[in-house]
């Protein structure tokens, strides 16, 4: 009986396989097939394999179920042979690896940030319990990017089995994954969920993989996994290709268990060749002792003066402005000088509302702050960019001294009518949070984190509850779709007081009865009362314009003891509406013939 992966680990360096979608490409199978089903219609073949990473001398061979679940198995109209396809698997797995070498359940990422969590968790049970019912010796999780489905697998696995697990990510060069969760944190809850391996896995060469192993051996002193790939794949004749020698692999092997791993082995491009090369070198080593080290927190100040975090004498007031349609910001800097010299202090940019096209929010806000001097919110939305993209902005957001932004979905893009448009939505609002605050701890970025609220939702308590998650990623402050009546807007601040962050009730000034009827009836998210909309039930143009401010300054007047402020959306670019509204509001004149 083979000896628990667990207390192996503890006295010598593992050596697991390398690749099986390198290998059986190279045996002229397209990519486009489903490599998980061959388990049953070339079963020899995946033995084959495996014996050759057994004569190799790895000590760990991998089920080939990396895309053996339901989601995946989807594409090629196989969802339902998961158990199937998972069992056969591990049996052919552990034909090879008879009782001198470990096999490990082989369990990757599904590649959908939409799928909630419940459904994300029944998917791997299906697959993890299917490869236990196989015979595995251990889990791994590989070629992970997302920190919230990792850690929902390993869940999984510790609540349905007894299995060991190995978790493994994969790392950018800046060592933190696409979602911008660092090492440190991917520790915390990775070890907190009870995985017995951390590691990393694919994205990277042996050189850059030992930087990821030094990493990850300064905030933990459990056992480490690294499996590289074979350097960086090149296009050769028309086919992605690894050049990497078996030889250069393997003497970074000796490196990366100098660093700190106790398992040691390939991914992309590696073959039988690379990892008995390995064995060679790492054989006789027994594991480096080491000890965690103790590493400064990363300290991000907190931008309190911006955002109160309790109701003050005067509300302060976020204004929207609308990026131009054009290349021309002259009028734009023009008008936030106008609302500037009325008392306007922070200025809100919305990216390409309702999906048109607009000049960049990041360079409108940028030009803004630096013609005016003034606060400026830039929106960011989960539509246009992804995760690189994303985070290529934000950066570059933060070079030019914009310090607060607002995560946002997006409106869809079937409202602007491009039918040639794309949505990426790499991620969701959420995440796009999680994301922003991961690369304040790693780049020690001084932002201010807002997300959207709307109370006016039908089923109010799960926005509400979308809102708890979203603060509990990271956000600092909320601003709300517009409301007409002060009891909403005070159950607002009532039902988010437990979350103790700013609040600005979103105002949008009112200038017609058409108006009013149609922002009722016609735009999602809005909802006007009935006698709100009488009010504005006035021919003179004028006068009904002059109707609406009154509305919205009544409801300053009864609400400014409950929220933090307000964010002002200017009507059909009327601005000075805006401007009128913010120098009555300076001067405490909230109704009577002086509006």
């Amino acid at each position: 009986m083979i000896e628990n992966i667990r207390d192996a680990l503890k006295e010598k360096i593992l050596v697991c396989d390398g690749a099986l979608g390198t290998m059986f490409y190279s045996y002229g199978i397209p990519v486009e097939q489903c490599y998980e089903s061959l388990i049953i219609d070339r079963p020899e073949l995946v033995l084959s394999l495996h014996q050759q990473y057994v004569d190799a001398g790895a000590d760990i061979i991998e089920t080939n179920t990396f895309g053996a679940n339901s989601v995946a198995l989807a594409h090629y109209g196989r969802p339902f042979d998961v158990h199937r396809l998972n069992v056969a698997a591990a049996q052919c797995a552990r034909q090879a690896a008879g009782n001198k070498v470990y096999v490990a359940g082989s369990v990757g990422p599904l590649f959908d940030n939409k799928l909630s969590e419940e459904h994300v968790a029944d998917v791997y049970r299906r697959q993890i319990l299917a490869l236990a019912e196989g015979g595995v010796d251990a889990v791994i999780l590989e070629t992970f990017s997302s920190l919230e489905h990792i850690r929902i697998a390993v869940s999984v696995c510790k609540r349905e089995t007894s299995l060991p697990v190995i978790a493994q990510m994969s790392f950018l060069n800046g060592l933190q994954t696409s979602s911008g969760d660092t090492i440190r944190v991917i520790i915390d809850v990775l070890k907190n969920t009870g995985a017995d391996v951390i590691g990393a896995n694919c994205s990277c060469g042996p050189a850059h993989m030992v930087a990821v192993v030094n990493a990850l051996s300064g905030f933990t002193d459990g056992f480490i996994s690294a499996q590289p790939n074979a350097g960086y794949p090149q296009t050769i004749d028309g086919r992605s290709m690894y050049v990497t020698s078996a030889e250069y692999f393997a003497s970074y092997a000796l490196k990366l268990a100098q660093a700190g791993a106790n398992i040691v082995g390939g991914c992309c491009g590696t073959t039988p060749e690379h990892i008995r090369c390995m064995v060679e070198v790492v054989r006789s080593k027994k594991p480096v002792f080491r000890t965690r080290h103790t590493c400064a927190s990363i300290h991000v100040s907190s931008r309190k003066g911006l955002f109160p975090h309790h109701p003050v004498c005067r509300p302060k007031i976020i204004v929207e402005l609308l990026p131009p349609k054009d290349s021309n910001a002259e009028k734009l800097v023009a008008t936030a000088s106008m609302l500037q010299a009325k008392g306007a202090e922070v200025f809100s940019f919305p990216e390409s509302p309702l999906a048109k096209v607009r000049m960049s929010a990041i360079i409108a806000a940028g030009l803004v702050k630096q013609k005016t001097g003034a606060e400026v919110i830039f929106h960011c939305t989960c539509r246009d960019r992804n995760l690189i993209g994303l985070q290529a902005d934000i950066l570059g957001a933060y070079a030019m001294g914009l310090r607060s932004v607002l995560a946002v979905t997006g409106d869809a893009v079937a409202l602007g009518g491009n039918t040639e448009a794309s949505s990426i939505f790499d991620v969701d609002s959420i995440k796009l949070v999680t994301l922003i605050q991961n690369m304040k701890q790693s780049y020690n970025l001084d932002f201010r984190i807002g997300v959207a609220f709307n109370p006016n939702s039908g089923n109010v308590q799960a926005q509400f509850m979308r809102l708890k998650r979203k603060v509990a990623a990271g956000a600092e402050f909320v601003m709300t779709q517009p409301l007409y009546d002060a009891d909403a807007i005070k159950r607002l601040s009532e039902m988010s007081g437990e979350l103790n962050v700013p609040i600005f009730a979103g105002i949008l000034p009112l200038v017609s009865k058409r108006n009013a009827e149609f922002l009722h009836n016609e735009v999602p998210g809005m909802r006007i009362p009935d006698a709100v909309r009488n009010r504005m039930d006035i021919n003179d143009k004028e006068k009904a314009q002059q109707e609406g401010i009154r509305i919205v300054l009544e409801l300053i007047q009864a609400t400014k003891q409950t929220v933090n402020g307000y964010y002002l959306i200017s009507p059909l670019h009327k601005y000075e509406i805006s401007a009128q509204i913010i120098h009555c509001v300076h001067e405490g004149i909230y109704c009577g013939n002086d509006v």
